[in-house]
């Protein structure tokens, strides 16, 4: 019976690797949430075995659950910030806890990562073909791919949470003939990622595959020097391509940065207002939650345009929410985890649990980067985070185990 629910509860889970990026099926989704968990359960109680696995991030989970628990005092809709505690930060941690404790073996951590690179498929293909479909341009952004995900802007950041899997693919799966189609998987989805004409998104994906790189190097401080400099020259190309200006004039950048207009300007003028608020009493945040932004703050959002509805910055929004000992919290949150992961020698092929820690190293990395310039820590793209992360903190959990033993 152990050994059924097991499988039960891991097929749920790697069912929703797959649908979480997917926009219309939301049902499909909480239905693989909750069996996942409730085979979880099963197995270990069939099992009469349970060792807790608190994983290097119990203490920095605790601290960023007692001030979000904290904020619901000086919360400006304590209703709205109720609910937004048990969704996403109540989910979140079952989801990471889940993914720690549902790697009992290497092979299942193989099996995770299959089925990211397949989700990852899917997306890709359907992107290109919905985009061209739609009269999308490679010349300018008036069409954005959002393939079967809800925009351009959550297609990005999924492709930065599953970008450093499929550069790392090939440490699992060696055959000769695979590495033609790692070579075209990563262009069909370089170009995928293109087509979003998500700035933040390029930044961050050339980020992690700058990662990727000097983690997979000995000499690395020489091979950061190297590859920092190129990933600064293709970052200015970047910005030169077509439609990767969105109504900015970069001249006025550094001295009217108020002025340099299109998105970024307005991103400058919400990140200067937030300021100012946060400076008034830093430890006071207005509750968790993104719409508590424009609960807070309504001469703004009466001033501003639409969008403008939050603050466009995981850490600002989190600031806000949280104080700044909210910041603080997820800071360290995404620290320990770089800490922790980080390989001190190159990952060897065959090595699941190292090569798969060292991906999510990236994909921290560019997660954060992303999440500058938007914030999509929520919902079904933080969702996949917790998980990812939850799998590979069990995957090395697993390897200290057999250390020991």
């Amino acid at each position: 019976m152990a050994d059924m629910f097991y499988r039960l509860a891991r097929l749920f889970a790697l069912g929703l690797v797959f649908i979480l990026p997917l926009e219309a099926i939301t049902a499909a989704r909480e239905i693989a949430v909750v069996g996942m968990l409730l085979f979880l359960a099963l197995f270990f109680w069939a099992r009469h075995e349970f060792s807790f696995r608190s994983t290097v991030l119990f203490w920095p989970l605790i601290f960023y659950v007692a001030t979000t628990v904290f904020s619901l005092f000086t919360a400006v809709d304590m209703a709205y910030t109720l609910k937004e505690l048990r969704a996403e930060v109540l989910k979140g941690l079952l989801l990471f806890y889940a993914g720690v404790h549902l790697i009992q073996d290497e092979e299942n951590l193989k099996q995770f990562w299959g089925m990211i690179l397949v989700g990852l498929a899917v997306m890709t293909v359907a992107g290109l073909i919905f985009f061209f479909h739609e009269g999308g341009s490679l010349l300018n952004h008036a069409v954005r791919a959002g393939s079967l995900h809800s925009g351009y802007g959550t297609l990005g950041t999924y492709l930065v949470l599953v970008w450093p899997y499929l550069l790392l693919a090939p440490l699992l799966w060696t055959r000769r003939g695979a590495k033609w189609l790692w070579s075209a998987f990563i262009l069909a989805t370089g170009l995928l990622a293109y087509t979003t004409y998500n700035r933040a998104a390029w930044l961050a994906m050339l980020l992690q595959a700058a990662l990727c790189l000097v983690m997979l190097t000995r000499h690395r401080l020489r091979t950061m020097l190297l590859v920092g400099l190129a990933a600064l020259l293709v970052a200015g190309l970047m910005f030169t391509a077509p439609g990767s200006r969105h109504g900015e004039r970069w001249d006025r950048l550094v001295t009217s940065p108020l002025k340099t207009g299109g998105t970024a300007g307005d991103l400058l003028t919400l990140w200067a207002y937030s300021y100012r608020q946060v400076k008034k009493d830093p430890f006071r945040g207005i509750g968790l939650g993104r719409h508590s932004f424009s609960k807070a703050f309504p001469e703004f959002r009466a001033t501003h345009q639409p969008l403008l509805w939050h603050a466009h910055n995981t850490f600002v929004d989190l600031t806000l929410q949280l104080g700044v000992q909210g910041l603080a919290a997820i800071l360290l949150i995404m620290g320990v985890l770089v800490w922790f992961l980080w390989p001190h020698s190159p990952p060897v092929g065959g090595e699941v649990a190292q090569s798969f820690g060292a991906a999510t190293v990236a994909v921290v990395a560019g997660f954060c980067l992303r999440n500058l310039f938007d914030d999509f820590f929520v919902d079904d793209t933080g969702m996949m985070f917790w998980l990812l992360a939850g799998l590979a903190l069990g995957g090395r959990e697993l390897v200290r185990a057999r250390a020991k033993a």
